[in-house]
């Protein structure tokens, strides 16, 4: 005896099961997704501060513009770290600004050399 529609009925049971199973986990690769970008924007804003720093050592004050940190170090012996520029890889915009992981330029203050995140 033949069973018709036996096939499609199977099917659309799979297609169900893959759809529900998808569905969780894409909410949990969201999820992780963000914490990714914000333990990002953790990790830059460290990295910005700390070449403010070296650049407030090396030139003697803070730079009145934050892309003033693309150019190189001054240094003592070519061959010393601080022969690479002060942001060496840290994701920039057209016009050579700093930019975090969601693309929003950071809030830089030349007085203080303190760097923020844009809210």
């Amino acid at each position: 005896m033949m069973q018709y529609g036996r096939g499609i009925l199977e099917l659309i049971f799979i297609i169900l099961i893959v759809g529900l199973i998808v569905g969780i986990f894409s909410s949990y690769l969201v999820r992780n997704l963000s914490e990714a970008r914000e333990v990002a924007l953790e990790n830059q804003l460290t990295n910005l501060k700390y070449s403010l720093e070296l650049y407030m050592i090396l030139e003697g004050s803070y730079p009145k513009d934050i892309r003033e940190l693309n150019k190189k170090c001054r240094t003592v012996k070519e061959s010393t770290l601080y022969g690479r520029r002060y942001l060496e890889k840290q994701v920039q915009d057209k016009e050579g600004y700093p930019i975090d992981p969601y693309g929003r330029r950071f809030i830089y203050n030349s007085k203080t050399g303190k760097v923020e995140r844009r809210r």
